[in-house]
């Protein structure tokens, strides 16, 4: 009969999938889904995702970027960021750059929150997204843009003149059942 350390060697040896399980039990899908946010509108979101992830059969994991989440240790990431002043978090490009290597060898999914993502002329487009995929040595399995909300007491002053000045709509434009369909949407492109 196998000890508690054979059992954990092996576990081991399976990789990051079936770390915490016992022996002869079927390894799930492991997956990151990290954020940044500002306000904590792309946090509800990747909850969200999260939660449809996990309801897709998925282990999910949701790291804000501040922990610095090594997604050596997943089988798949997606990876979330708000959109401020038509740039994605500076957190969120400078982790997906250091962890380049990892993203490329594993899926990898993309998704931006922002109140401008609201807009119908937009069409679902976001220069912000645009721009950060074309730094990527690879291409995401699946990206989106959803909308988030402006709530002018979330936003430093600075940024709420700029707002106002461009008569940028305010309130919550977030679409949470959008979010789910998508993790349900994505579930088979993040296993491979």
């Amino acid at each position: 009969m196998p000890d508690a350390r054979h059992e954990r060697l092996q576990a081991a040896d399976l990789g990051p999938a079936c770390r915490g399980r016992g022996a002869g039990t079927m390894p799930r899908m492991t997956a990151l889904v990290a954020y940044a946010t500002h306000s904590g509108a792309t946090r509800t979101l990747a909850e969200t995702l999260a939660d449809a992830l996990r309801d897709a059969g998925l282990d999910c994991e949701l790291v804000d970027l501040e922990e610095a989440p090594d997604p050596a240790g997943y089988d798949a990431v997606v990876l979330g960021s708000g959109v401020r002043v038509e740039s994605i978090e500076k957190s969120a490009a400078a982790w997906a750059k250091q962890h380049a290597g990892a993203l490329a060898t594993r899926p990898f999914a993309f998704f931006s929150c922002s109140g401008s993502a609201s807009d119908p002329a937009k069409g679902g487009k976001q220069k912000a997204t645009d721009a950060f995929l074309a730094t990527l040595d690879h291409t995401p399995v699946a990206t989106k843009n959803f909308p988030g909300w402006v709530l002018m007491d979330r936003i430093p002053l600075h940024e709420r003149v700029l707002l106002k000045s461009m008569r940028t709509p305010t309130g919550d434009f977030r679409d949470l059942p959008a979010v789910a369909a998508w993790g349900r949407e994505i579930a088979p492109l993040l296993r491979g």
